[in-house]
């Protein structure tokens, strides 16, 4: 008898830890989703450069090609030097993709030849359809809001 009420008492314990855990998963997951809904929100804002409430697609591509030359330029000088470009291109051609970029060959990207490579390499019209669930052309802050955020713009060479 006493060997089954310490079966009991661990089965019971087990069964707290448990729920316990459940509920640290739960909120775990709450709080991923609530981090996740913030991240769109402050991503939609901080495209929607009219404040209008929708983010057309000019805004769309502009946003993203500026917040991805600014996530690339790591010293903020403005420019995008070969070590920097190396430090997410790791493909054998890195040299030759980055090349490609610097149209004026001064050994950096500024901004102006990123957006042109972007405007002509990239996919950012597919991100944007993918993302405008209503297909009226704009994207509304619940077509970002609860969405896997993903790498947006990848320019293909």
């Amino acid at each position: 008898m006493l060997f089954m009420k310490l079966q009991l008492l661990g089965l019971a314990a087990i069964l707290a830890a448990t729920m316990a855990q459940a509920q640290t998963s739960a909120v775990g997951l709450a709080t991923a989703a609530r981090v996740q809904t913030n991240a769109a929100s402050a991503v939609f804002q901080s495209a929607d450069t009219n404040s209008d409430g929708w983010v057309s697609p000019a805004e769309f591509e502009g946003h993203i090609k500026k917040s991805t030359f600014e996530k690339l330029d790591t010293n903020k000088d403005g420019m995008i030097t070969l070590e920097e470009w190396k430090a997410v291109d790791h493909s054998p051609e890195a040299e030759k993709h980055f090349a490609a970029m610097d149209i004026d060959r001064n050994g950096r990207i500024s901004y102006p030849e990123f957006a042109d490579t972007a405007d002509w390499k990239s996919a950012l019209n597919d991100s944007f359809k993918s993302l405008d669930r209503d297909r009226d052309s704009n994207l509304a802050p619940n077509e970002l809001t609860g969405r896997p955020m993903f790498q947006l713009l990848s320019v293909s060479f």
